[in-house]
């Protein structure tokens, strides 16, 4: 029986997390738990599972927001695993990748910035890059200072645009790009969970503004986005897994290494890509995917 703390719904990691116990031989029962990305409805959801431990074998967390306060609520009574978790070391949810610690294991979404915009920079140039992010979100602060130091390196200026959940910032800072595109030549956005909810308004808005965009969040470039280094969530699901069927098999989290995407592969949305007048099909690595 698994309790699963989710941020904002069921992902494609869920699912193939899901599919991968069933391939293995488990009947599993999952009680969903789903916070909708309010902090006062997960700290609700902890306090109930931490008062009904007893029945439940692991507890599966979504995300950084979601697994740090469970680690802190949880840890150590009852086995937690992680997942889309871009940095569980900074975030302080693991001792290490290799050997995360005694009653926890998981996932990691982490593809670093110097693979991501090394190979996009060989595509793009800019001088000025916009950086959307939710301050909210740890792993965002994490990837911010990652993303600072590597325009120090490269010569580049990053330009926050610091975007949390409130009173339509999120919004008025996409506005303020359309209204004056010119402001930088590139937007990042990252890796979080607000703004993975958000695809649907970023993808019109930032194709409205006409400016170059680069994740690697999948869904934000099948909305719009224009290109990005992306991995395989229901891979990662299914990864994950296998470090349950590891534990349930005798092996103790601290020698179950904490899972990577293993495929990871460019994707361009190609109708933003005409609309910016750019022809970029013949620099596109051999395994590269085209979305629409």
């Amino acid at each position: 029986r698994i309790a699963m703390l989710l941020w904002r719904g069921e992902t494609e990691a869920e699912a193939g997390f899901k599919s991968g116990l069933q391939e293995l031989g488990y009947q599993t029962t999952f009680e969903i738990h789903d916070a909708a990305q309010d902090l006062s409805k997960l700290g609700a959801i902890l306090r109930s599972i931490n008062n009904n431990l007893i029945v439940y074998d692991y507890v599966y967390t979504f995300g950084t927001t979601v697994s740090r306060r469970a680690k802190v609520v949880i840890g150590g009574k009852l086995p937690q695993i992680f997942n889309i978790v871009t940095d569980p070391v900074g975030a302080g949810i693991v001792d290490s990748l290799d050997s995360p610690g005694p009653t926890i294991g998981g996932g990691s979404d982490r593809i670093g910035i110097t693979r991501q915009l090394d190979e996009v920079g060989q595509m793009l140039t800019f001088k000025k890059l916009g950086f959307f992010f939710n301050p909210r979100e740890k792993n965002s602060l994490i990837t911010r200072d990652e993303l600072h130091r590597y325009g120090k390196e490269k010569g580049f200026e990053v330009v926050d645009f610091p975007s949390p959940p409130v009173d339509r910032v999120l919004q008025r800072n996409l506005q303020m790009l359309s209204d004056s595109p010119d402001l930088v030549d590139a937007v990042y956005l990252a890796p979080d969970s607000y703004l993975s909810s958000e695809g649907a308004l970023i993808g019109t808005k930032l194709r409205e503004a006409k400016i170059v965009s680069i994740t690697q969040i999948r869904s934000l470039i099948e909305h719009g986005v224009l290109i990005g280094i992306a991995g395989d969530y229901h891979e990662l699901g299914r990864a994950v897994a296998s470090i349950v069927d590891r534990h349930q098999q005798g092996m103790v989290f601290e020698k179950i290494p904490v899972a990577h995407f293993t495929n990871l592969k460019l994707l361009m949305n190609k109708s933003s890509a005409d609309l910016l007048g750019l022809e970029l099909d013949g620099s596109l690595p051999a395994n590269a995917e085209l979305v629409d």
